[in-house]
């Protein structure tokens, strides 16, 4: 019984020392494979961020040539009757000229009004504002109506030339810049806004 005893307990010795190796290796295994893991979660995020700045580096940049490319010209502008102008605007850069908004002004502060429109996906939609409105919608309205060709259409390639007729809405309640007219003697000025932000302002007097 003791020989059993002893030879059982020798046994167990020997294979103590083997079954004790196994930790560290199964340990450095698995802090191998954390590792490993971590640092492709790590190099992933990076990579992530990295092409998301990429991106918004290009597309800045494209937006500030395209800005610088933007060139127009307003050369002329009449009155067309007592509610209706209409101004040309002319293509002198090198990029095709999209018009994000215009706006009308008078000399003797009674016309205050924005052309301009909103984009969703790739649907555009025309409004018109009286900034002279005390209302916190401005008077907003649709402004197809009020614009010829409407803003929305316009795209003027390369040496091109294009009209755009403006008319002032009819009157309506708490929009004081609906329902004038166009007089004589009074300075009448359009400032049209490009999409890539460039900026030319022409006035004249009726």
């Amino acid at each position: 019984m003791s020989a059993r005893k002893g030879s059982t307990n020798l046994l167990r010795v020997k294979a103590a020392p083997w079954r004790a190796g196994i930790t560290p290796i199964i340990s450095t295994v698995l802090l191998m494979g954390l590792t490993i893991v971590a640092a492709g979660v790590a190099w992933g995020s990076v990579n992530t961020q990295a092409g998301s700045s990429q991106l918004a580096y290009a597309n800045g940049v494209a937006s500030a040539i395209n800005s610088l490319n933007e060139q127009f010209n307003i050369i002329d502008m009449y009155f067309g009757s007592s509610t209706s102008t209409t101004f040309w605007i002319y293509n002198t850069g090198s990029v095709y000229i999209n018009i994000f908004q215009v706006r009308l002004y008078d000399s003797a502060g009674l016309v205050n009004i924005l052309y301009n429109y909103t984009v969703s996906g790739s649907v555009k939609t025309a409004y018109l504002y009286d900034l002279k409105s005390t209302l916190a919608t401005k008077c907003k309205t649709a402004a197809s109506a009020y614009e010829s060709p409407a803003i929305t259409t316009v795209s003027l390639g390369l040496s091109n030339g294009q009209s755009l007729q403006l008319t002032i809405p009819p009157t309506q309640s708490n929009c004081p810049s609906f329902g004038q007219t166009f007089t004589t003697g009074t300075t009448y000025t359009v400032v049209v806004t490009g999409l890539y932000g460039k900026t030319v302002t022409y006035f004249a007097v009726k």
